[in-house]
C-alpha cells in the first residue's frame, strides 16, 4: 500500500527521519504513534531505525528503491547508535529535548512547499549535544519543548506547534554567535567529512566530550562542577579544550602541566583526583568507554613521569613499573628516613634546587634515578668514628685510607651545608670484602705473616699501599686471624711486600759506598762534595723512602779515572807512602786538592804518569 502523496511533504536530506515520521502523520491530523498503528507500522522500530522498518516506511511514502533519503539513527545497542556510520552514545545526543534554530523554523514556515502545519522539520545536527549553535544563521539553539510525554516523545510537528505560534518572538529574542570551530568540526566528523585532525583517532562523539571536559578545566579549574554550567559555558568549554586537543597529544600534556602548576599553588595532599580533577574522575569513575582509552593513556603517562608515583601508585586500574619521581614525603615513607634530613641531604648534593626549598614535602620533587644512591645509604649512615669501629681499624688509618680515595664518603662533609662525612654500610662491607675477599684463617706453618701495619714498618712503605696492593690482588698470599675482624685481622707476608713496594733504583751510590769505593773516611768524602771536588745530589732510597746523598756511578768513575788517594797510589806502585810523596814532590807534583779543604792527599793520575811513567805504568 502507498499513501496518498497529498499527505506526504517535501523530505529534506538533513531531515530525521522521526521528524519526517511526524510531519506525514500531522499531515493526517494524527499524531505519529497513532499513524503508525493506522499503517501498521511501529513507531518505536522507526524511532530506532530498524532497517526492515524504515524499508516498510519508505515503500508507503512512496520514497525510490524504498530508501529513506534522510537521516537515519540507528539504534546499535541499548544505549548507542550511529549516524553515517559514525557511533553515537546517548549521552551524546539530544533525543528528548526538542532544540531548534528560530530562524530556521521562520524559514521552513515561509517556504510555500508544504502545507504550513508542516513545513517546519528537525534537522539531525540539532540532536547532537556538542552543537549548539545555526552554522547557517549564526545563533545559538534554543528549547522549543521539552519531550518528556510518552505519548508525545519524538513527535517533532507536535512538539513544535506551540513554538511555531510565537516564533516572530522568538526570532527577535535570538543571539548572534558564530559556530565554534569545534562545532563545525564535531558536524563534519559526523558528516563523514575527512579530517588531519589527531584527535580524528577517537570517535567523534569521544573527542567531542573529550573537548568539552578539557575546557572546562581549563576554563573553571580542576575541580570544576559539570552540573553547574550553562549550555553556553559548556560552548565555550568545547571550544577551548579543541584548541588544546587541536595540537595533539603534546597539547594535551602542556594542560596537564599546567593543572600541576596551579595544584603546586595549594596547599592540599597530592594525588591524581586532585591534581588532574574533573578530567580524572571522569575518565576514572564516570566512564569505562574504551574509546577513551588513549586520553587515559597520556594522563597515566603523564601522571607516571611528572608525580611521585611509584609502583604501590595506581591511576586508571595502572601502576609504573618504575618509579620516575620522588617528593621528599614519597622518599621518607620508601626510606623511613627523616624528611628534614632527606631535604638537607639532597640540596647539599644539588638534587633540590634553592627555590625548592620552601615548598612543602609532597611538593619538592626530585628524579628518582639521580638520587637512588643517596636514598639507599641514608639510612644506613655511619659518621668517621663509627666507621674505623665498624671496620676495626685503628686510629689514623681510616683517616689514611680516606686521603687515599680507598675509604669514600657517601656524603662529604666540610662542605658549608654538611659538616661531618657520611658513610654506609654497604660502602663499608664493600670495602671489607674486597680487602678480606676469599681469604683462609691463618696456619700455624704460616706464623711469618704479619698485620697490614706490621708490614708496613718493615717495608717501610705506607699504609695505603699495603691495602691497594691487597685491593688489587698483588699479593699473592693474604690470610686472616680468626680471632679478629676487619682491618686488623688481614695478615700479608712482609718480604712480599717489600718486593712490590721497593722504589726504582736512583743509579748512583751512597756516601758509604763511596768511602769505600775510594777507600778513604767520611770526612773526607763529605769534603770532596762542600768543594765541589766531586758532584753529588739527593735522592730517595728506593728500600727505605728517605732522601739521601749520592754520588752517581759514572761521576764516581770518572773521579777515579782522574785522582787517587797518596796511600792508594803507594800501595798500587808498592813504594813507601813517605818515600812516594818525597819523590813526587822533588818532580813538582803536589796534591790535587788544598789542604785547607780535603783532610786527605790526592794526586791527578795523569800529572803523576807525566812525572814519572815508572810509578804509574802507562795503561
Amino acid at each position: 500500500m502507498k499513501l496518498n502523496p497529498f499527505y506526504v511533504p517535501t523530505c529534506h536530506p538533513d531531515e530525521t527521519l522521526t521528524s519526517f515520521v511526524s510531519r506525514v502523520a500531522a499531515m493526517a491530523s494524527r499524531s505519529a504513534r497513532d499513524f503508525c498503528l493506522d499503517m501498521g507500522l511501529n513507531f518505536h522500530a522507526l524511532r530506532d531505525g530498524d532497517p526492515n522498518e524504515v524499508g516498510a516506511f519508505a515503500e508507503l511514502v512512496g520514497f525510490d528503491d524504498g530508501r529513506f533519503p534522510g537521516a537515519i539513527l540507528e539504534r546499535t545497542g541499548d544505549r548507542s547508535f550511529k549516524m553515517n556510520a559514525e557511533p553515537l552514545p546517548r549521552a551524546s545526543l539530544r533525543r528528548s529535548t526538542v532544540r531548534v534554530c528560530p530562524h530556521c523554523i521562520k524559514a521552513d514556515l515561509e517556504c510555500s512547499a508544504d502545507h504550513e502545519k508542516v513545513r517546519p522539520y528537525g534537522r539531525w545536527s540539532w540532536m547532537i549535544a556538542s552543537v549548539q549553535t545555526c552554522a547557517k544563521h549564526n545563533t545559538p539553539l534554543i528549547v522549543a519543548a521539552t519531550d518528556d510525554n510518552p505519548q508525545m516523545l519524538h513527535d517533532f510537528s507536535l512538539h513544535l506547534q506551540p513554538f511555531a505560534e510565537e516564533i516572530d518572538r522568538h526570532v527577535a529574542e535570538a543571539r548572534d554567535r558564530m559556530p565554534s570551530d569545534f562545532e563545525t568540526y564535531v558536524l563534519s566528523r559526523i558528516k563523514g567529512q575527512p579530517s588531519k585532525f589527531w584527535l580524528s583517532s577517537l570517535p567523534a562523539y569521544a573527542a567531542a566530550r573529550f573537548c568539552e571536559i578539557i575546557g572546562a578545566t581549563k576554563i573553571h579549574g580542576a575541580q570544576v562542577m559539570a552540573e553547574t554550567l550553562s549550555e553556553d559555558e559548556w560552548c565555550d568549554a568545547g571550544q577551548t579544550g579543541f584548541e588544546i586537543a587541536a595540537h595533539g597529544p603534546e597539547g594535551i600534556r602542556a594542560h596537564l602541566n599546567d593543572m600541576q602548576r596551579a595544584f603546586m599553588e595549594t596547599r592540599h595532599a597530592w594525588g591524581p583526583r586532585q591534581i588532574y580533577g574533573r578530567l580524572y574522575e571522569w575518565l576514572a569513575h564516570e566512564t569505562g568507554d574504551t574509546a577513551y582509552d588513549t586520553l587515559r593513556e597520556i594522563i597515566t603517562e603523564h601522571a607516571f613521569n611528572t608525580l611521585p608515583m611509584g609502583p604501590d601508585d595506581e591511576i586508571f586500574g595502572k601502576r609504573p613499573t618504575k618509579r620516575v619521581l620522588h617528593s621528599i614525603h614519597s622518599a621518607h615513607l620508601e626510606t623511613g628516613a627523616h624528611p628534614k634530613r632527606l631535604r638537607k641531604v639532597l640540596h647539599a648534593v644539588g638534587l633540590i634546587a634553592d627555590e625548592q626549598i620552601a615548598l612543602s614535602n609532597e611538593r619538592t620533587l626530585f628524579r628518582a634515578d639521580d638520587a637512588k644512591f643517596y636514598l639507599d645509604r641514608i639510612e644506613e649512615s655511619m659518621s668517621f668514628k663509627q666507621a674505623r669501629v665498624y671496620i676495626n681499624a685503628p686510629r689514623p688509618v681510616e683517616r689514611t685510607l680516606l686521603a687515599a680515595g680507598l675509604l669514600k664518603p657517601w656524603l662529604e662533609g666540610g662542605n658549608g651545608v654538611l659538616k661531618d662525612h657520611s658513610f654506609a654500610k654497604r660502602d663499608l662491607d664493600e670495602f671489607l670484602a674486597a680487602l678480606i675477599g676469599d681469604a683462609l684463617p691463618v696456619t700455624e706453618e704460616e706464623k711469618i705473616l704479619v698485620p697490614i701495619l706490621r708490614a708496613v714498618k718493615m717495608a717501610n712503605c705506607s699504609t695505603s699501599e699495603v691495602v691497594q696492593l691487597i685491593l688489587d690482588r698483588r699479593l699473592g698470599t693474604i690470610r686472616m686471624d680468626p680471632d679478629l675482624t676487619g682491618f686488623l685481622s688481614v695478615l700479608v707476608d712482609p718480604e712480599e711486600v717489600k718486593s712490590l713496594v721497593r722504589r726504582e733504583d736512583h743509579g748512583g751510590y751512597s756516601l758509604r759506598e763511596v768511602e769505600q769505593k775510594l777507600k778513604t773516611s767520611t770526612r773526607v768524602i763529605k769534603a770532596l762534595i762542600e768543594y765541589h771536588h766531586l758532584d753529588a745530589e739527593i735522592a730517595v732510597n728506593p728500600i727505605n723512602r728517605c732522601p739521601q746523598t749520592i754520588v752517581k756511578r759514572d761521576v764516581l768513575t770518572a773521579f777515579m779515572d782522574r785522582f787517587e788517594t797518596a796511600s792508594s797510589l803507594a800501595r798500587r806502585s808498592g813504594s813507601h807512602l813517605q818515600t812516594m810523596m818525597k819523590r813526587l814532590d822533588g818532580l813538582g807534583v803536589g796534591p790535587a786538592f788544598p789542604k785547607d779543604q780535603i783532610p786527605a792527599t790526592f794526586y791527578e793520575l795523569d800529572r803523576v804518569r807525566s812525572a814519572d811513567p815508572d810509578l804509574i805504568p802507562t795503561p
